[in-house]
This record gives structure tokens, C-alpha cells and sequence, in this order.
């Protein structure tokens, strides 16, 4: 394979890879490569739409805008996304559809289980399950065998292993286990069981009548009787109880006694049944491994999908295909791959093809940084190819550190490249940039290091200040949290890279860095004891109370009579001690016992006032989805306030954030598989979650949070302040599990994939294989020694990504037991040899003669350690919710019958001016008397007599009000007998007819119109018209409904004409009678 156009870029941490990639690229388009020619990849999604961006803007800055908006066609994503392009535009070639539906990694699980389920017979079930129990694997807790076959299928699809291939894998796998477990014995299956059995008598009356009476004699005579009474129940005992027998540890006057059992138990290896156990456990999961891919295969098959591992294997086969290799080399012009040592062995397949075709093709990476083994990454194959191509030209090393301090460059100089001395030192040394004195056109800091700037190295050493023996955890995680919370207190300064000034550390700036996720737990924890808050993801959100008390709401709305979700409602929300909770349910009960009726009664709690509430939400979700009924509750019942009250406020809105967010993607999951959202269905799906420790947190960042997470998580990330937990860790360098093999020490650059098997080994003795014959065997052989070195290499490559994460400190803190891990890292695996003296100031590394300080501080602390109770700053929420409450209405309305308005009224005067109409049983009164109104309010005395018997007569004919008995004659009679009364009795000035009245009342607003209002030189004077036709004290009872609208009217005028004296008038048109009364009102 020629690599000649392959340019490896060797990019240290903090050396500025981005930087470099823009420059790359930026000069091969400037030379005149096409940007639709271009096929990036990068590591993450983020990553990629940096790269596009930074080389957008430094195109535009050299004025190359053309190309700047052509960038667009470049190819720039993940593998992922960039193999779905490719898929889609070869989709002919590939023989697929172009309508690519690729399932989602967090659907693939169920997938591969449905497909599992099927060759998954109950034969081989209990099979399978009796060899676990024979190897141990259910000693502690239950052993899911199916994630072995799942791992396996995993890694075997993702290195495009065949069938035939791992046919023969299966076979070679104990084959090669086979050297390990000694000779086999001619002993029959039964004879063992039968000697085990008498040795077990005969060693148990001898030590019980020997003169042996220490403890440690007495425990494990009860072993051995436990052990023999399984032997008796059972007719065997597993593969560690073996082992266990072969560890008894009795006083010194019992050994002889045990010597023979001791001897017979260890020779068990030779026992026929044990490598059968083995092998057969080996072969079960191969075969269920391979017919799990046929059955895989077959449902994508038949639906028309692939996964994101098919995608691979796919487009590395069709850049076989001729036409697709022929439009590649017209259309290629640059490939280039960032963080290439984290690829897997298929994906870096791809890459060397396509660089066959492209004219220009860059690699960008660290060999050190490569730490993602267990997805699949073998720095192996990667070191291969840079040896293949010549190594690394020293135009493409990026030389220079820009994101640590100067001692903090220097110090991880002289620690890796002592470790990775296979590595050319000038691969592994960096130059710093930030210097403590700065040298202008030189350093990247343009003033000197402030003098009151602490060293960046420093060493935390923990004593335990007590008796007896040093605690175990979480002393560690404790001490680390209570010396962080005081260091900041005392004041820490910090360059943070986007503010370009030295201020004082907040909790923020600090990251702690952990091996495993259980230590980052421990972490955590002990950062709240300390009143730190860590900003940390990890699983248990079910189990939160928050997650707990939302739940419970979501499975009352599901089911009314949940108990035990009513409960938790009444724990969680109402505050409810546990007794009255208990005692509440169970006076229900016998309430429901007495009554025999059968006449249905309400719920248990049905009355509490949130249960109540939920009760009214019922009813409203028939019709919502699952995540919107979510929200629903969350708004109406007003949760998120209840929990915040429970303290750790951030946290716990984190977690309701995330349990929404789970809500919506288990609709989409829904949408993709085609299946009915509800959710009784989310309940199981976050059940699910739960059950395989999938239901992730919130991580609670802020500025005040530390940052906990695990080293591998780190990687790509900086801080000014990083804590380098878990130094005291062993070595992980177990042989089990599945495993690739070469066949060959050397890497055949044209066949990536090839000259490999897969090998998988069992542990026969679950926690009980340490100082075991098997494992002295195992431990002396050339698998395990490669394994070691593999291993160290790893940690090697681990400790690195650690330790220049950090930008301005760098702290290791230890405790009674040594730092093993950065002891095997500066002393070539030797972990006893130590790397840090507590009690100097001295750092044992020196870089080019210069010897590197470290603050030494050592702290004494006790066993125990007391919680923090400083109150934490809360969270600002508006006004508390009423809930749903009738409200009075802002326009009064004294038609409606629940207005507040009260008025009274009393009649002082009626006049009569006219006799009103009469009318048969046929004739319409209301419509006739509004008429009459029309009339009163349109007429004027003064008009002509014509115009206005006109005007009578239309008006009647409109309404259709005229009659025999009245007419427009009668009409203008009546109403000329109207004004005879007014000009008798007021001295009217000015007349205002339908006069509209908008006033506020008691913060309410009163709307109306006044059929007439009189202006007359002393007063107002109000008169609204009435069609009502009834005599005597009806019509007076009338008149008094009138009085809360008079009242309000004749306040409303006494403020607009600023006047005092207002009288108030009813005029019933149809009986001609004019009725004053006085009115007086509160307006409560």
C-alpha cells in the first residue's frame, strides 16, 4: 500500500492541534484544493463544527470568500455522519436503499435481544446457567452471561470477523487455555466427589478432637462443615469452593491435620470435569455468539436496517467496488483525520483507503492520548503505519505546550518520556509558552507570573490522626474534599484561558479525576459533605426523591387507586410522617371493610388537597403524550418548587431536566420503532434504564460546582486547577474476557483486519482465584506478560491524558497507601518503588538539568469528618401558584348574579305624564316599548311637526310595533307629554342622550350607557328607561333592582362632572310613570 501522500501530524496535549488542522487546511485550499473535495473527520460533532468555523473565518480573513462559502460542500462530521453521506450517494453501489434508516444506538440493544431471544432455547438456558453457577459467576450476585455474547458479537462485527473465522476462535480459545490447567487426572467424575467427601470426615473429626481451640481453627472448621453439607445436598460443589478448601488456614498445631484435604482440594485442575465445564461455557457463548449474528443479521435483513457498525463494514466494501474507487480518485482532493489514534482498527481500514485516492491526506493525533481500547482502538496498528510511512517528520510535530504553566510542561516532559521510551523524545517533549517570566515575541503570557502565585506542582499528603488501623473509604475522598474547601478559602489564583487575567479559584476552576465511576460517586459524596457541590454524571436518577415523587404522580395518573404511588405522594409532597401515612391507610381499610353497602366511595386520600389536584388533572390528559403530561404536572402542580425546598436545589432541577428529556426520547425511540407512545409504556422504558444503570443524572454544573469525572472522560477537556485521584490503584490486567490476537508480531499495513482471532477465557473462581495454582500458572506465562505490558502502556497513556488536563495546578494527593499507579509509570512498572516524599519539597523530576519544586503539605485528619450545614444560596422563583380559584371579573357586570356590588334604594316621588299603550294579548310589549325608546332618545320637541310623525311612523314600521289602538299618532302624543314633564320639572340647560359612562369602581372597571342625562343649573340629573309594563308594587320593586346601576352611574357622574347633587330616575315608557329614587352603595 503506498502512504507516500500521508502526512501524520503528531499534536501533544495543548499543543494547538485546532490550530494546526485550520492552518492545514487553509493552505492546501489557497493551493487550489476544492473544498467539495474535502472528507474531514474528527472525533465528536463539536469538534467538527469548530474546525468548519475557525477555517470559515480564516478564509474570510485572507479574503478568500469564495471558498469560505464553499466550505459548506466539504465533508466535515464524525464517521458516522460522514458514512451515512457516503452510503447515500453510493447507495446503487452498496446495493442499499438511498433512504438509509440506521437504528440508533440506544435501540440496537433491543434489537440484538429480540434477535438473541430467538436461538435462545430453554435447554440452552439452563445450560448456560448451570455453568455459571459451576464457574462461580453467580457467587456474589447474578451473572448476565447474554452481555458476554452481546461484547463478543460487538467486537467481532466491528473488526468484520467471519463466521468461519470465529468457528475457528471458538476452538482456539481453549485450546490456548488448555496449557494452563495441568495434567488431567484418570479420576472419574464421582471418585473425586466420593474422596472430597471422606477427606472432608475425616479432616473435620480431626481438628475437632485435635487440641487446636484458636478462632481462626474454629472458622474454618465451620467452613468445612458448610462445605460438606452442600457436597451432601447437592452431590458436588462449584470450581471456588474447591479452591476455598485448597486456602484453609488453620493454627500451626492443625496444619498436619489438613495437609491432605489441602493437597486433594488444589489438585482439582486435573479433575475431567472441570476443563469440560470450561470448555463448554467457552464454547456455549461462541455458539450463542454466532447464531445471535445470523439471527441479527436476518431481522435487519427483513426490515431494512442497518446499524452504525453495518455502515462500516459496508462502506469498506464498496471502496472495492470499481466506479466508486474511479469517482473518489477524480473528486478527492484532501482527507483528513483528527485524533486518529482513537479510531477503530475497521474505521482506520477506511482511512487507508481513502487515502489511496485522495491527492492530499493528513492525519492529526497523539499515540500517547490513545485510551479508548475498550471501544476497540489498538495503538498497535496505529504505531504500525507511522513506522510504515518513514515516522513523523519533525516539520509536523507541534512542539510547543500553550495551555499549561511552565513547570507543568516540564514535569510531564520528564515523566513520559521516560515512560514512553519508545516513543522519539521529540514526539513526547513539549516547549512551554507560558513561562514564569515572559519574553516578548517568545511567551505566550505578556507579564511575568504574579509573585504571589503558588508552585503548580503540588503534593497532598493525608495522615491519619488517631489509633489503630488507617481508615479505608471514603477517608481518602473526605480528606481531598476538606483540604479543597479550605485551600479555596485561603485563596488559590487562577489564569482561566478565556478571561486573560489571575483572579481567585472558585469551585468551578477545579476538576477531580477519577479511575472508575464508583470513585467519582465517592468523590462526589464526600464534596457535599464538605458543603462542595460536584458537578458529576452518574446513574440512580429513579432512585432520587425527586425522580421518586414524579413518578409517583405520573402512576396516579395512570391508576387512581395506586397505594403505594399515593404514598409516596403524601411522603414526598404533603410532608406526611410515615406513622400517619400507615395509620391513614389502615383506618381506610377498615372503613372499607365496614362498609358493606357496595355504594362507592371515594379513594384513599381522595380529600388531601394534592391528590386532589391530581384528581382535576385527570381528566385533562386523555389526549396528551407522555412527556407532555409530564410537563403538565410539573406546571400545574407547581413540583419544581416543592422539591427545591428539599435542598441541593441545582441538582435536583438537573434531574428534572433529564427525566424530561428521557420522557421525549422514549417517544422518539417510540416514533423510530414504530410503536404506541403511553405512559404506562414510559414507566417500563425508564424501568429498563434503571435496571441496567442507564439512568444517568444530571452532572449540576455551574461555576460553584467541581468537576468529577473519570479520566477517560476528561480527555479533550482543561481546567486551571486538576486533582489527580485514584494513584493508589492496581494494575488491571486481567486475561479474561474477549481478546484480540495477532497471529503476527508484525502489522501487514495492506490487510489491517487480517492475521487476528478472537480469543475469550473465563474465570473458573470467581473472587477466590488469586494464590490459586492456575493463577501462578497463569501469571508466569507469556499471555499474562503481554497482558502486563499491554496494561502499562495503557495506564501510561492514561496518567498522560490526566495530567495535562491541568493549566495552572496539578495536584497528587496520597495517603498510607502508596500511589501505585504513578509509581509503575516513573519506574517502568515497579509500582513498590516510590515517586513522592511526603516530607520534601524536592519532586523527584528534573527536565534538561532543571530540577522541578513541589508543594509538600502534609494533613492530619481524623476517622470521622463532619457534614458542612452552611445553607447553600437558593434558587429565585416568582410568587407562589394559587392553583385554579374563581376570580372576580375586572368589568363589573351586575347582570351576572355573583357580582359583589350592593346599593340600596328608596322611591320618593312617581309622576305620571301620559297614558302608555294598550295592548292586546297578541301585541309583543318588548317590542313595542323599544320603540318607544328609540322614540324618546331620537325625538326633539323642536323638530318639525312632519319630520317627526315621519320619524314615529318608520320607527314603528321597523319595529313592527304598530297596532290599531296605537299608532305614530299616538306615539307623538305620548312622547309630547314626556317633554311637557321634563320642562315642568327641571331646568334643563343641556341634554345628553345614550351618554356613555366608562368608570373604575373598588379597582374594577363599570361600563354603561345612560339613556338621558340633564345638565340643569344646580344638579344632574339620570333617567334611564324601563320596558317594563307591570302596575303598582311590582313596578316600585322594579324600579329598586334598578339601584346598584343607578348608584354606580350617579358616582361615576359625581366624579366625571365633579358635581355633588345627582338624582337618580326609572322611566317605564309603557305605563307612563317617572319614579326618583334615592340610592346610597358601599361598593363591598
Amino acid at each position: 500500500m503506498n502512504l507516500q501522500n500521508l502526512q501524520i501530524i503528531s499534536a501533544g496535549a495543548g499543543s494547538g492541534k485546532t490550530y494546526r488542522l485550520t492552518h492545514e487546511m487553509v493552505r492546501l485550499l489557497r493551493s487550489g484544493v476544492r473544498a467539495n473535495g474535502i472528507i474531514a473527520t474528527t472525533f465528536t460533532r463539536k469538534a467538527a463544527a469548530e474546525l468548519q468555523e475557525r477555517v470559515r473565518v480564516k478564509l474570510l480573513e485572507e479574503g478568500m470568500t469564495e471558498q469560505a462559502d464553499e466550505l459548506t460542500n466539504a465533508l466535515i462530521g464524525t464517521v458516522h455522519g460522514l458514512g451515512v453521506k457516503l452510503l447515500r450517494r453510493f447507495a446503487f453501489e452498496a446495493g442499499i436503499s438511498p433512504e438509509l434508516d440506521i437504528i440508533a444506538d440506544e435501540d440496537q440493544q433491543l434489537m440484538f435481544n429480540q434477535a438473541l431471544s430467538t436461538v435462545l432455547t430453554s435447554e440452552r438456558v439452563e445450560a448456560v446457567e448451570a455453568l455459571s453457577n459451576r464457574l462461580g459467576l453467580h457467587k456474589r450476585e447474578y451473572y448476565d452471561w447474554r452481555k458476554e455474547v452481546k461484547q463478543l458479537t460487538d467486537v467481532a462485527r466491528a473488526n468484520d470477523f467471519s463466521i468461519e473465522l470465529l468457528e475457528q476462535s471458538k476452538v482456539r480459545s481453549f485450546e490456548s487455555f488448555l496449557p494452563y490447567l495441568g495434567e488431567l487426572t484418570n479420576v472419574p467424575p464421582d471418585g473425586f466427589n466420593a474422596s472430597l467427601s471422606r477427606l472432608l470426615q475425616e479432616t473435620i473429626i480431626a481438628l475437632e478432637n485435635n487440641e487446636d481451640s484458636t478462632k481462626k481453627t474454629s472458622a474454618e472448621i465451620q467452613v468445612l462443615k458448610n462445605m460438606q453439607r452442600e457436597l451432601q445436598l447437592r452431590g458436588e460443589l462449584y470450581w471456588h469452593q474447591w479452591v476455598r478448601i485448597g486456602k484453609v488456614s488453620v493454627g500451626a498445631k492443625s496444619r498436619d491435620d489438613v495437609t491432605d484435604l489441602v493437597e486433594f482440594a488444589l489438585g482439582h485442575t486435573g479433575h475431567p470435569q472441570f476443563r469440560t465445564d470450561i470448555c463448554d461455557f467457552i464454547h456455549h457463548i461462541f455458539d450463542i455468539a454466532i447464531e445471535a449474528l445470523r439471527e441479527y443479521g436476518r431481522y435487519k435483513k427483513e426490515r431494512g436496517l442497518i446499524d452504525y457498525t453495518d455502515m462500516e463494514v459496508l462502506i469498506k466494501r464498496l471502496l472495492d467496488h470499481p466506479q466508486v474507487c474511479q469517482v473518489l480518485e477524480q473528486e478527492l482532493d484532501l482527507l483528513l483525520v483528527d485524533e486518529f489514534q482513537d479510531t477503530s482498527p475497521i474505521q482506520l481500514e477506511i482511512f487507508l483507503r481513502l487515502s489511496q485516492f485522495a491527492k492530499h491526506s493528513i492525519w492529526v493525533g497523539d499515540p500517547k492520548q490513545s485510551i479508548y481500547g475498550f471501544r476497540g482502538a489498538e495503538p498497535r496498528l496505529m504505531q504500525a503505519i507511522v513506522e510504515k510511512t518513514g515516522g513523523i517528520r519533525p516539520e509536523n510535530i507541534q512542539g510547543y505546550s500553550w495551555r499549561s504553566r511552565e513547570d507543568l510542561v516540564l514535569a510531564a516532559n520528564a515523566i513520559f518520556c521516560k515512560a514512553f521510551d519508545n516513543i522519539p523524545r521529540e514526539q513526547v517533549a513539549l516547549a512551554p509558552k507560558r513561562c514564569k517570566q515572559a519574553v516578548p515575541q517568545k511567551t505566550a503570557n505578556k507579564a511575568d507570573e504574579p509573585a504571589d502565585v503558588g508552585l503548580a506542582l503540588g503534593h497532598w499528603h493525608f495522615q491519619y490522626d488517631g489509633e489503630g488501623r488507617p481508615p479505608g473509604r471514603p477517608w481518602m475522598e473526605n480528606c481531598i474534599a476538606e483540604t479543597l474547601r479550605n485551600r479555596l478559602e485561603e485563596g488559590i489564583y487562577v489564569f482561566p484561558k478565556d478571561e486573560g487575567r489571575w483572579r481567585p479559584a472558585r469551585a468551578g476552576d477545579v476538576a477531580i479525576l477519577c479511575r472508575s465511576n464508583s470513585e467519582c460517586q465517592q468523590i462526589a459524596e464526600a464534596l457535599h459533605r464538605a458543603g462542595l457541590k460536584a458537578a458529576i454524571s452518574r446513574s440512580g436518577l429513579l432512585s432520587t426523591a425527586e425522580a421518586k415523587l414524579i413518578l409517583a404522580c405520573l402512576k396516579f395518573v395512570l391508576n387512581q387507586y395506586d397505594s403505594l404511588s399515593i404514598a409516596e405522594i403524601l411522603l414526598l409532597a404533603g410532608g406526611m410522617p410515615v406513622e400517619d401515612i400507615i395509620e391513614s391507610r389502615l383506618g381506610y381499610l377498615r372503613e372499607k371493610e365496614q362498609n358493606q353497602s357496595g355504594s362507592r366511595r371515594e379513594a384513599w386520600a381522595a380529600g388531601n388537597p394534592f391528590i386532589r389536584s391530581l384528581n382535576d388533572l385527570r381528566e385533562q390528559v386523555v389526549e396528551l403524550s407522555s412527556a407532555e403530561i409530564l410537563d403538565l404536572l410539573l406546571e400545574e402542580l407547581d413540583l419544581r418548587r416543592t422539591i427545591v425546598s428539599w435542598g441541593n436545589a441545582r441538582q435536583r432541577l438537573d434531574n428534572i431536566d433529564v427525566l424530561r428529556r428521557y420522557a421525549l426520547q422514549y417517544e422518539e425511540a417510540c416514533n423510530r420503532l414504530h410503536t404506541a407512545a403511553s405512559v404506562g409504556g414510559l414507566l417500563l422504558w425508564l424501568n429498563e434504564l434503571a435496571a441496567g444503570q442507564n439512568d444517568e443524572q444530571g452532572s449540576g454544573e455551574s461555576p460553584d460546582t467541581v468537576q468529577v469525572m473519570t479520566y477517560h472522560k476528561s480527555k479533550g477537556l482543561e481546567w486551571p486547577i486538576v486533582i489527580c485521584h485514584s494513584l493508589e490503584g492496581n494494575l488491571r490486567a486481567d486475561v479474561w474476557g474477549v481478546e484480540i490476537i495477532p497471529e503476527t508480531d508484525e502489522v501487514d499495513i495492506d490487510n489491517i483486519l487480517g492475521n487476528r482471532w478472537l480469543r475469550y477465557w473465563v474465570n473458573p473462581y470467581a473472587d477466590q482465584f488469586r494464590n490459586t495454582p492456575l493463577a501462578e500458572r497463569i501469571d508466569a506465562g507469556a499471555d499474562k506478560a503481554k497482558k502486563e505490558k499491554e496494561a502499562l502502556q495503557e495506564e501510561a497513556r492514561l496518567l498522560y491524558v490526566g495530567l495535562t488536563r491541568a493549566r495552572d495546578y496539578l495536584i497528587f494527593p496520597s495517603g498510607h497507601r502508596p500511589t501505585q499507579w504513578l509509581n509503575r509509570v516513573w519506574h517502568a512498572g515497579r509500582e513498590d518503588l516510590p515517586t513522592l516524599d511526603p516530607h520534601s519539597n524536592d519532586s523527584p523530576w528534573e527536565w534538561e538539568g532543571r530540577f522541578l519544586d513541589i508543594e509538600t503539605k502534609i494533613y492530619p485528619y481524623p476517622r470521622d469528618f463532619t457534614y458542612d450545614e452552611s445553607e447553600s444560596s437558593g434558587i429565585i422563583f416568582q410568587a407562589s401558584r394559587e392553583g385554579r380559584r374563581d376570580q372576580i371579573p375586572y368589568f363589573i357586570d351586575l347582570t351576572s348574579g355573583n357580582n359583589d356590588i350592593t346599593a340600596n334604594g328608596q322611591i320618593i316621588n312617581t309622576w305620571s305624564y301620559g297614558r302608555g299603550p294598550e295592548l292586546s294579548e297578541e301585541d309583543d310589549a318588548y317590542i313595542i316599548a323599544k320603540a318607544i325608546k328609540a322614540f324618546f332618545t331620537a325625538d326633539r320637541p323642536e323638530y318639525n311637526l312632519e319630520d317627526r310623525k315621519k320619524m314615529a311612523r318608520e320607527l314603528l314600521e321597523r319595529f313592527e310595533a304598530g297596532t290599531d289602538v296605537f299608532s305614530d299618532n299616538h306615539l307623538l302624543r305620548f312622547a309630547d307629554q314626556w317633554w311637557q314633564l321634563l320642562d315642568k320639572h327641571f331646568q334643563i340647560q343641556t341634554d345628553h342622550r345614550k351618554y356613555p359612562v366608562r368608570h373604575h369602581h373598588g379597582g374594577r372597571c363599570f361600563s354603561t350607557i345612560a339613556d338621558l342625562v340633564l345638565e340643569t343649573p344646580h344638579e344632574l340629573v339620570i333617567i334611564q328607561n324601563s320596558g317594563f309594563s307591570g302596575e303598582g308594587r311590582s313596578r316600585q320593586n322594579k324600579a329598586i333592582e334598578l339601584a346598584p346601576w343607578l348608584y354606580l352611574t350617579k358616582t361615576a357622574l359625581q366624579v366625571i362632572y365633579a358635581q355633588a347633587s345627582v338624582r337618580t330616575f326609572v322611566n317605564f315608557v309603557m305605563s307612563g310613570t317617572l319614579v326618583e329614587l334615592t340610592v346610597s352603595g358601599d361598593g363591598s
